[in-house]
């Protein structure tokens, strides 16, 4: 059956229209079918189970969109504290946790899991398991945005890196973030400039080897008054006094052909994360279908009336 309309008629007198007798069986067919469909009103059988649910996050209630990050923000006090499957985020930094970020928690048969996603240092990842309420370390994996696969084939810990050849250099995404140039002053001189200079922690020059080991050539290396850096590449000859492998300054060579040096620069300071303000979630939000349909059914009734 059709929706049934009442006509009110002409305004103000309502000439024309429905009498109050047709207009109230328009509204009992209306209700009619609306009873047909849904059942007595007791067991509700065209709704289902959810229309006698209250929404919410605790066992058998209907969840709403955002309810452990499902669709929207669900923020943390303490990632020791998470225990059910879910998508989270610290704002703040907190003591038990890697500052700003975002977590995946998999939760099951009294153990669990977490993988932390940075968001100031975006190319941290980390993962962590849980037995019971014993939560074993974060590990640091490794991956193509912190680590370098150096000149010598070995996989090393990156941040902006430099791939210093004979006639260019290669820079990686972090390093492209500097306003990095290339300069070639004569055999075996280079110069690096503008970049943020040699990192301060951890390996920072890595230089090639042949099969056995040995380097392919001496590198003197240093930075420069104006932060510039400069490479220079020698041959090498041994130091009878103190019985080593030396750079013979005479005699400047260039990188060899297809091997380059590997330079490991300071990162650049990561900007302050502004906290993103929440959508306020509109008035109308009913926590079960039977709110909805009271609200359907009252909108059948003319204030007039």
């Amino acid at each position: 059956m059709a929706k049934q309309t009442i006509n009110l008629g002409t305004a103000p007198t309502g000439a024309g229209g429905d009498t109050f007798r047709s207009g109230s069986a328009k509204l009992q067919a209306n209700d009619d079918e609306i009873y047909n469909y849904l059942g007595d009103g007791v067991n509700l059988n065209k709704l289902g189970t959810a229309a006698s649910k209250d929404a919410g996050t605790g066992a058998g209630n209907v969840m709403e969109v955002g309810a452990f990050g499902l669709g929207g923000d669900a923020p943390i006090a303490s990632i020791n504290n998470i225990k059910n499957n879910g998508f989270y985020n610290n704002r703040d930094p907190i003591s038990n946790s890697y500052q700003w970020g975002n977590y995946i928690e998999v939760s099951g048969g009294g153990g669990g899991g977490q993988i932390y996603f940075g968001a100031v240092e975006s190319n941290l990842i980390y993962a962590r398991t849980r037995w019971g309420e014993s939560w074993a370390p974060m590990r640091l994996l490794l991956h193509t945005g912190n680590t370098a696969t150096d000149a010598n084939g070995f996989i090393k810990a990156a941040s902006p890196i430099v791939k210093l050849f004979a006639d260019k250099i290669e820079i990686n995404d972090e390093a492209k973030q500097q306003d990095i140039s290339f300069e070639k002053l004569g055999v075996g001189d280079y110069l690096i400039k503008g970049s943020s200079g040699f990192a301060q922690e951890g390996w920072y020059i890595e230089t090639p080897k042949d099969a056995n080991g040995n380097v392919l050539f001496s590198v003197i290396y240093h930075t420069l008054e104006n932060g510039d850096i400069s490479v220079k590449t020698y041959k090498k000859k041994f130091d009878f006094e103190t019985v080593s492998i030396v750079a013979d300054l005479d005699n400047p060579v260039d990188i060899t052909e297809n091997r380059w040096i590997d330079l490991r620069l300071q990162e650049l300071p990561q900007p302050e994360i502004e906290e993103s303000e929440s959508v306020a979630p509109p008035e109308f939000q009913p926590t079960g279908l039977t709110e909805a349909v009271a609200t359907v059914m009252e909108s059948y009734h003319d204030p007039e009336q």
